[in-house]
C-alpha cells in the first residue's frame, strides 16, 4: 500500500502545478506567473491590498486570500470572454464594494464617468506601487489604455485652450541625463504663466525618454519642435533650455510655416551660469533683438506688418546678402551696371568699401551701413535675378526675393539710416578686437542706445502717416529684452530682494520699460507724461518696505494687491517673475515611475495625466 502510495504522489503534483500555471491567481499576484524558484515573493497588487506569500509550489493561499479577501473567484471575473464589458463591470464594481477606491481627491478634469474615474485611480496606483507591467496584464488592459487616451484627450485640449488665453508663457525645455544611466536621459517640456491677477500656472507639455546611444539619427530638436507645434501657442516670450545645446526652436517653428506662426516670435533667453562672464558676444544681439521686438509688438497692425518684416528679414540675414554683394561675379555684374546708376549711387558704391574693412561677424552695424550704401543694385539684382546667366546670382536672387527683399523700403525715413543712428554707440565696438565686458558696461552702453532712441522720438513730428507710426513703434521698441537683464530684472522685481544688491543699470532698465508701458497704454504720444510717471513708480517701488527673506507674503500676492498703484512695473513683473522658477522643479523626480512603464506611447501620456494633476 506504501509503493501504490508513493508512486500515486508524483502524478498529483503534475496535476497541481498544471492548475497552478493556469490559475486565476496570476492575474493578481506578482510576478504574474509560476515562479522558477521556491522561495520566490509574490505579490498582491489589488489596490490597498498589500499582502504577501513566499512561494512554496502551492497556489492554495493565493486562491484563497482572492476569494476571501476580494471575492475574485474564477467564475467572477472572465479571463477568456471577448466581451469586454463583462471584466469592466466586474473589476470597476470590485475596486469600489472591496477597496473604496474612489477618494475625496478631486482630479483636473472629470472623465464623464464612473468607470473613467476607478480607471484614473487605478492609473495612480500603477504609477504609485511601481507595477508597470500591469498595463499589459491586466484582463482589462484594452479598457485601461482606452480610458488614459480619453483623459489624455480631454486634458490636453482643456490646457491648451487654457494656455492659448494667456497673453505671455514661459517655455522650459530640459534634457536631464539620468545619474545611473549615461546614454540615457528625459527630455521634458513646461509652459508657465501669471495670469492678470498673479496666479501661477505651470503645465507639463511633453516628458518622454530619449536613449541617445541608439537613436544616433533621431532629430531631438525635431521632436520638441513636433511638441511645441502640437500645442500651437503663439503667446511665448521667453524660452528657457539647458543641457540641449543652442537651439533656436521657435525660429525653425517660424519657417516651418511663416503664416501660421506669424506671431510667433519671442525673445530668447539665455541660461547664465557665471555672473562672471563676458557680455561682449551679446552686442550683436542688440540690433536683432530690437527687430524682433518691434515685430512682434505690431504684428496685428494693418499695413505695418509687412513692412517691418521686411526689415527685420533684411537684418536677419544681413551676413548672407554682404557676402552676396561682395561675391566677384556680382561686383562684376554691379561694375557692368554702373552706366544706369546716378552719379550719387555711384559715389555710395565707392564709399561701401570702407565697410569691406570690417569683418568681424559680429559687427551687425557695418553689415547695415555696407547694404545702405549698395541699396539700389540690390535691389535690382534680386528683382531681375533670372535675366542673369551667372548661376550664384539666380540662386540668391530667388531667396532673397521670397524673403521680399527686393521691396526693401529704403525711403521710410530712410530706414536704415535710423537704424545707424540709434545703434551710434555700437560703431567703434562691435568691430573691434574682442575684449572683456562686465554686466556694468554692457548697460551703460545700452543706455546711451536708449538714450538716443528717446532723443529721436522726442524730434518726431506728431503725424498718422504710416511711415510716421512704422519709426516711432521701432524707437518705443529699443532696446530688447536679452538674456543678461531677465534673471536680475526677476530679482529686482521680487519685493523681498534687498536694493542695495540690485545694480542701477537694472533700475534704468526697469524705469525704461515702464516708461514703454505708459507711452502704450495710457499717455500715447506723450513721452514727457510716461517719462515722469515712470519716474515715479520706481521711487515708489525702490522706497517700499523690504519684506523679509523668510517672510509668508508670496511675491505673486504682493504684486495682485500692488498692480493698481504700480501698473508699468506689475506688467513687467507678470512677464518675468516666473523666469525664476521656470525650471528650477526637478520633474524627474516626479515622473520617472511612469517614464518607465515599457510602453512609450502609454508612459508618456501618464506622466503628462499625473503631473497635470488629473491623476492624483
Amino acid at each position: 500500500m506504501a509503493t501504490s502510495s508513493n508512486e500515486a504522489q508524483p502524478a498529483k503534483r503534475q496535476r497541481l502545478e498544471n492548475d497552478d500555471k493556469k490559475s486565476i491567481c496570476w492575474k493578481y499576484f506578482e510576478p504574474f506567473k509560476v515562479p522558477k524558484e521556491h522561495g520566490t515573493t509574490t505579490k498582491c497588487i489589488i489596490p490597498g491590498c498589500t499582502t504577501k506569500y513566499i512561494w512554496r509550489g502551492s497556489t492554495t493561499n493565493h486562491v484563497g486570500h482572492l476569494k476571501t479577501k476580494h471575492g475574485i473567484i474564477k467564475d467572477s471575473i472572465s479571463l477568456t470572454s471577448n466581451d469586454v464589458s463583462e471584466p469592466e463591470t466586474n473589476l470597476v464594481g470590485h475596486l469600489k464594494t472591496k477597496h473604496y477606491i474612489i477618494n475625496s481627491s478631486t482630479p483636473l478634469i472629470s472623465t464623464g464617468s464612473f468607470e473613467s474615474e476607478i480607471y484614473l485611480r487605478l492609473i495612480d496606483f500603477i504609477v504609485s506601487s511601481g507595477a508597470f507591467n500591469i498595463v499589459d496584464n491586466l484582463p482589462t488592459s484594452n479598457i485601461l489604455k482606452e480610458q488614459i487616451n480619453n483623459a489624455y484627450n480631454h486634458s490636453f485640449h482643456q490646457l491648451k485652450s487654457k494656455a492659448q488665453q494667456e497673453k505671455t508663457t514661459i517655455i522650459s525645455i530640459n534634457k536631464t541625463i539620468t545619474a545611473t544611466r549615461f546614454d540615457k536621459s528625459h527630455v521634458i517640456i513646461t509652459c508657465c504663466w501669471l495670469t492678470e491677477n498673479f496666479e501661477f500656472h505651470k503645465i507639463l507639455l511633453l516628458a518622454k525618454e530619449w536613449y541617445s546611444h541608439i537613436n544616433e539619427n533621431e532629430d531631438l530638436s525635431g521632436d520638441i519642435i513636433k511638441a511645441l507645434e502640437k500645442w500651437e501657442l503663439t503667446n511665448v516670450k521667453f524660452y528657457i533650455y539647458d543641457n540641449i545645446g543652442y537651439v533656436d526652436f521657435f525660429g525653425r517653428l517660424y519657417n516651418r510655416d511663416k503664416k501660421k506662426y506669424r506671431n510667433l516670435i519671442p525673445n530668447v533667453l539665455k541660461r547664465r551660469k557665471n555672473e562672471e562672464k563676458d557680455y561682449f558676444d551679446d552686442l550683436g544681439y542688440l540690433i536683432h533683438s530690437s527687430l524682433e521686438k518691434w515685430t512682434r509688438e505690431n504684428v496685428n497692425t494693418q499695413g505695418m506688418y509687412d513692412i517691418i518684416k521686411v526689415i527685420r528679414n533684411a537684418v536677419i540675414h544681413i551676413y548672407d546678402v554682404v557676402n552676396f554683394l561682395k561675391n566677384i561675379n556680382v561686383q562684376q555684374e554691379i561694375e557692368n551696371m554702373k552706366k544706369l546708376f546716378s552719379d550719387a549711387t555711384n559715389k555710395d558704391i565707392r564709399n561701401a568699401e570702407e565697410n569691406r574693412t570690417c569683418s568681424n561677424s559680429r559687427c551687425t552695424y557695418h553689415k547695415i551701413a555696407f547694404l545702405k550704401l549698395m541699396e539700389e543694385p540690390f535691389i535690382r539684382l534680386v528683382s531681375k535675378y533670372n535675366s542673369y546667366n551667372n548661376a550664384f546670382i539666380r540662386e540668391q536672387g530667388k531667396r532673397y526675393s521670397e524673403l521680399m527683399l527686393d521691396s526693401l523700403p529704403f525711403n521710410i525715413f530712410s530706414i536704415f539710416s535710423i537704424l545707424l543712428q540709434v545703434f551710434k554707440p555700437l560703431v567703434h565696438t562691435t568691430c573691434g578686437h574682442n575684449f572683456n565686458m562686465t554686466a556694468e558696461e554692457y548697460m551703460d552702453l545700452v543706455d546711451k542706445i536708449v538714450m538716443n532712441a528717446d532723443n529721436m522720438l522726442r524730434d518726431l513730428s506728431s503725424s498718422d502717416d504710416l511711415e510716421y507710426k512704422t519709426i516711432k513703434s521701432l524707437l518705443i521698441s529699443i532696446p530688447s529684452y536679452n538674456g543678461l537683464l531677465i534673471e536680475q530684472l526677476a530679482l529686482f522685481l521680487d519685493q523681498r530682494s534687498k536694493q542695495d544688491k540690485i545694480s542701477g543699470v537694472i533700475k534704468k532698465f526697469a524705469r525704461k520699460e515702464c516708461q514703454a508701458h505708459y507711452l502704450k497704454n495710457f499717455f500715447s504720444d506723450n513721452l514727457n507724461e510716461s517719462i515722469r510717471a515712470a519716474n515715479k513708480e520706481l521711487e515708489s517701488y525702490i522706497t517700499r518696505p523690504t519684506l523679509s527673506l523668510d517672510g509668508n507674503i508670496n511675491p505673486y500676492e504682493w504684486w495682485k494687491g500692488s498692480k493698481q498703484f504700480l501698473p508699468g512695473f506689475a506688467a513687467l513683473a507678470r512677464e518675468c517673475l516666473p523666469t525664476l522658477t521656470a525650471d528650477k522643479e526637478d520633474l524627474i523626480k516626479n515622473l520617472d515611475k511612469p517614464l518607465k512603464i515599457d510602453d512609450k506611447d502609454m508612459a508618456e501620456k501618464i506622466a503628462f495625466l499625473q503631473y497635470n494633476k488629473v491623476i492624483q
